[in-house]
């Protein structure tokens, strides 16, 4: 399985996630993304932070970034 990694940034700060998670493909990278935006948003991590502007990026294995998802802008799902 690759290995995905989730970061989260405004284009000038960068939170990494140096450990990265094993999963099938792209479209189960991209719904842990959102996940993570969710909770992030509703203050479950770094509580009290606004995070308009900031996006959780998801690299692949060889540092390719596969997608983003805005956090502040997420529905719940």
């Amino acid at each position: 399985m690759p290995r995905y990694y989730f970061h989260v940034t405004d284009g000038r700060e960068t939170l990494e996630n140096p450990k990265g998670m094993d999963l099938p493909g792209n479209a189960a990278a991209r719904e842990e993304a959102v996940v993570l935006a969710n909770e992030l948003r509703h203050g479950k991590a770094k509580p009290g932070r606004s995070w308009q502007g900031w996006f959780v990026t998801i690299k692949d294995q060889h540092g390719h970034q596969v997608d983003s998802v805005p956090i502040a802008d997420m529905l719940d799902e």
